[in-house]
Formats: structure tokens, sequence, C-alpha cells
């Protein structure tokens, strides 16, 4: 029988103790949302297509849909991005991009996302309506992952497993998964890929970050992040830090071609001057008496504000991994900035660090002067 010392096997149960804390943390998070999910299809009698977001008012992408599903669940307006990714998932490597140019209302856009529909296109071999619910299941899942990741992370620097609802319960993550988007699945791996940087595990670090790239590019945010980040506490970046860039360049080079399209083509609609954005969005909400958009806009205002701040009284990792969200969203457009699911999509990321600064804030008050939290080795 080989003896163990009491310090080392001590080390384990703790460790052992502390990953189950982080388990019953997660299951009881993927319990909650899978609630939720089914929840909203009872109360709304509907199923799986309730994430497609078909839109009404859409015609020419709910014909293409329905013609491959029958009937689906109809949402006013035109809808969200959930349809257009079901558009890709037909043909997520453009062998023809009619049906992107025909369907699909800014293909290129569109198409620089590719891991989610990647992801889901093979259950396409089951037929359409196991897509769609696979497409939910994938987003389930990345909610999950998520949680795990951020109870991970929390726990590292010190704060309770418990910090990883603040990945479940941030309001963006259930705008993407009812939007039928792939910003959940893009901040999952990105949360991963913080976690990995964290425990210097840099090779899988880089692995995550390039797939949360190619599913919503804006994560290059903290790709830039980890990097300064590196460069800040070691001066040097390590090169692999390119690979996610790379990624992202070469995806939009191959879309570009499979499309015709100059290589230096863009349909980005989100962005324009610093704050035009936010001053439209505050116009309509006081001309139509909006007080719900209205003050669910300053919230998101002060939090990010908020957020710039604990990043500089808190000089952590995180603040700067996700900083450049918290810096994008001055020059957001009105069309994002005046709907509430929008913007809280769009700085998803900031929340969840928001939560999580507050926490090593709030420690760090507790502490002697003098001590830190500790930087990441990076292998």
């Amino acid at each position: 029988m080989i003896a163990i010392p009491v310090s080392l096997s001590g080390r384990y149960r703790l460790s052992e103790l502390v990953l189950s804390h982080v388990t019953r943390i997660t299951s009881l998070a993927a319990a909650g949302v899978i609630l939720i999910v089914v929840v909203q299809m009872v109360a709304l009698d509907t199923n799986a297509s309730l994430y497609l977001s078909v839109g009404e008012e859409a015609p020419v992408t709910r014909e293409f849909i329905q013609d491959r599903l029958g009937d689906t669940y109809e949402k006013p307006d035109l809808g969200h991005d959930g349809r257009f990714f079901f558009v890709q998932a037909q043909d997520p490597f453009i062998l023809d991009s009619g049906p992107y140019e025909e369907v699909i209302d800014r293909p290129l856009y569109r198409s620089q996302r590719v891991l989610y529909p990647l992801l889901a296109a093979p259950a396409r071999l089951a037929g359409q309506w196991a897509l769609v619910w696979w497409m939910l299941g994938i987003n389930v899942l990345a909610i999950v992952a998520g949680t795990y990741f951020t109870a991970r992370v929390a726990q590292r620097i010190g704060l309770s497993p418990w910090f990883g609802l603040a990945f479940t319960l941030n309001p963006g993550v259930w705008a993407e998964i009812n939007a039928g988007s792939a910003g959940t699945l893009a901040w999952a791996l990105a949360m991963g890929g913080i976690l990995m940087y964290l425990e210097g595990r840099l090779p899988l670090a880089v692995a995550f970050l390039v797939g949360a790239v190619l599913a919503r590019e804006a994560m290059l945010l903290v790709v830039a992040g980890l990097a300064y980040d590196a460069w800040r506490s070691r001066r040097h970046v390590p090169v692999a830090f390119v690979a996610p860039l790379a990624a992202a360049i070469g995806w939009g080079i191959y879309v570009r071609i499979r499309m015709g399209a100059d290589l230096w083509a863009s349909e980005s609609e989100e962005f324009g001057v610093p704050l035009a954005g936010f001053i439209g969005a505050a116009r309509e909400w006081l001309d139509a008496s909006d007080v719900v958009r209205a003050a669910a806009g300053i919230v998101f205002v002060i939090v990010l504000v908020r957020f710039v701040a604990l990043a500089r009284r808190v000089p952590h990792v995180l603040g700067w991994a996700v900083l450049g969200f918290a810096a994008m969203a001055p020059f957001l457009s009105r069309q994002v900035w005046f709907n509430v699911w929008d913007i809280s999509r769009a700085v998803l990321p900031v929340v969840t660090v928001f939560v999580l600064l507050a926490g090593l804030d709030i420690r760090s008050s507790a502490r002697p002067r003098g001590t830190a939290v500790a930087a990441p080795r990076v292998k």
C-alpha cells in the first residue's frame, strides 16, 4: 500500500472539494437554464423554432426556413440572428454563395461568424428539425460551459465559485440565446481561454480564443487584452496570440473569395461617431416616453462607467481582457443602443467581469495593505 503524505492528501481532498462545488454550481445552472427554456416554449405553445427568431416582416428568410421546416414560430418585425445562422448551417463553407446573397441581409458580415453554424451543421444528417434543436442545444451547452469556466476562474482568483453565476445570470447571455445568436458560445470559449491563461496553459488558451473569435470576431478584444496583460507583467507577448487574429483574417479572406467581394469590403452597421448612437437612442426614448428602454440604457451606462473605474482600481487580467468592450461602447450605433437586448449583447463580457472585479475589490479592501492578487504564469 502506498503511503500519501498528510499534506498532499489534504491538498487533493481540498481540490476535489472545490471541484465538486464548481460541478454542483454548474449542474444547478444547467437545470435552471433548461427549465427556463422549457417554460418559454410551453408558455408560447411552440418548440425550438422559437430560438430561430424568424420574423413576420422578413418574407424571404421566412420562406427559406419554412420550406425546410414547415410551420415555425414567428416573432414580430424582422426577427433576429438565429434565422441567418440556420441558413449558414445549410452550407457553412459557402460552397454555393447563392442562398447567402439571396436570403441573408449582410452575408459578408454574418459569414465571419462561422463556428456556430459549423458546429450545428452535422445535425442536418438527422433532418432539418434536428438541426433546429441542436442549434438550441449548442447555446444551452455554451451557458453551462461558460458557467463552469467562470466558476473556475472565480475560484482561481480567490473568490467563491458561486461567482460563476455571473455568466449564467448575465442578461446579455439570455438576449443571445433568445436571438438564436452566437455570442454566448463566443463568450464561453473566451472565458475558457481566460481560465487557461490564468492556469499558464497557453496552447489551450489560444485554442479556446481561436474558437471564440470564429464565433464572434469582437472576441479579438479579449485576445488584445490578454496580450496587453502579458506585456504589462512580463514585457513579452507570446507569438501564439497571433493565431486568433490570423484565423479571423484567413476566414474573412476565404468568405470574400467565395462571394466574389473585394478583400477590404465591409458590411458593418454597428459603429459610428462617438456617443452619436447613444444620443440618437436617448432622443427616441424621450420622444416615445419609453421609460423601460431609457432606464435600461442608463443602467448600462452606469455599469460601463463603474467597470472602467474598477478595472483601474483593481488592475487584474480580467479587467484588461474585456476593457476593449467598454471602450467600444461609445462608438455603437443608435440601433444597438435603442434596444435593451442589443446593447446587453454588445457589451456582454463586461457584465460578467464587472461582477468578478467587484468581488475582487471587496476582497482586497478587507486585506492588509500591500498584498495583491498573484499574476498568472504563462508557460
